[in-house]
């Protein structure tokens, strides 16, 4: 304060008791939910913290549990932050009000995901009291072994594949790369590329190929592409130009597609841009379907395909899970939905 008025005193704990009438245990029973309270005696209570604008010292609880009543989401920094992305965006948003459900606050935080430096992160979050850590897994295997040694719970997220000793879920990506590129093959077009990393593991190509196999039509072509938007961009030129053969491997075609299931939203808006710079029509020469379901799916031109990841699903079990008090180290795969739109070829975006 100025002129050396001093700052005023705080409410404390003891004046909301003492206003409304009742112990100080009471008051603590009334804020925490940890015993019963008379509902007339509750809202005395709460009446008196309205009036005194008192605000419980969160510092000061943690330390006397041993809880801060908050989780970590530990999310992975890179030049191509993990927020950029709509869908990651959309899964804070849910993971945050899971969390608010059960009580709890949701820290964000990004770091390299070298194995020190995320050890190193977890030994952070259990010197400030916080209550389990929810993992947006990246390229980086995980020390799970390392981790678990901290003592905090934590799930990784986002993952495709059971880990051994891992707690995870994710989405069944080959099953939606599947669904898309049929939905695109039911269509009639002779030929389905894939635009995404080149990785032949990886479930998205690895479901595209299942779906072109099981139609009887070639795979092709395949275009590397970084899961960016940029990246979407340069593959889009490339296949615009006629010049999409990368990479290498019997699925590499040169051939311009009739239609392409591309791996990511963000990926497949730079792609519809580079064909709107070329004059590629979407769907009359190209059409497009996409992976992911972020909103920018919804309101991209024309509006993407794409099959949709059920975060609300995945967030809410991610949170149940961390809190559970029997840890398991089960895989989660979630089914999702393929959302129709016109880039496909559907008569709009109502279908």
């Amino acid at each position: 304060m100025t002129n050396g008025t001093p700052a005023p005193r705080k409410a404390t704990r003891r004046d909301v008791a003492r206003l409304a009438g009742v112990s100080d245990a009471v008051v603590s029973y009334t804020l925490n939910g940890t015993a019963p309270v008379a509902a007339a005696t509750a809202e005395r209570v709460r009446a008196a913290v309205e009036q005194l604008g008192y605000r419980p010292n969160q510092a000061a609880r943690a330390l006397r549990s041993g809880s801060a009543d908050t989780l970590a989401f530990l999310v992975p920094s890179s030049s191509d932050p993990v927020f950029t992305n709509p869908f990651f965006g959309e899964y804070a948003s849910t993971l945050e009000a899971a969390a608010r459900d059960r009580g709890y606050a949701l820290y964000t935080t990004a770091t390299s995901f070298r194995p020190d430096e995320v050890l190193a992160r977890f030994r952070e979050f259990a010197a400030r009291q916080i209550d389990g850590v929810l993992v947006l897994a990246g390229d980086t295997p995980l020390d799970s072994a390392a981790l678990d040694g901290v003592g905090l719970p934590w799930i990784a997220l986002n993952v495709a594949s059971r880990e051994r000793g891992v707690a995870s879920l994710g989405t069944d990506l080959r099953a939606g790369a599947v669904a898309a590129t049929t939905h695109l093959l039911e269509h009639g077009y002779a030929s389905v590329g894939f635009v995404g990393q080149d990785d032949p593991t990886e479930p998205r190509y690895i479901g595209w190929l299942q779906a072109c196999a099981a139609a009887g039509v070639p795979a092709g072509p395949f275009v590397a592409a970084e899961v960016t938007r940029p990246g979407g961009r340069a593959a889009g030129h490339r296949i615009a130009d006629d010049r999409a053969r990368v990479g290498s491997g019997a699925h590499h075609g040169g051939h311009r597609p009739r239609a392409l299931f591309v791996a990511s939203d963000r990926t497949a808006v730079g792609v519809l841009r580079a064909f709107h710079e070329r004059g590629v029509r979407v769907p009359q020469d190209v059409a497009i379907a996409s992976f992911d379901g972020s909103s920018e799916a919804e309101y991209a031109w024309p509006g993407l395909t794409t099959f949709r990841q059920p975060v609300d699903e995945m967030a809410r079990s991610a949170v149940t899970r961390l809190l559970a008090a029997d840890r398991d180290h089960a895989h989660e795969l979630f089914p999702g939905e393929l959302v129709l739109r016109r880039s496909c070829g559907c008569p709009d975006d109502t279908v």
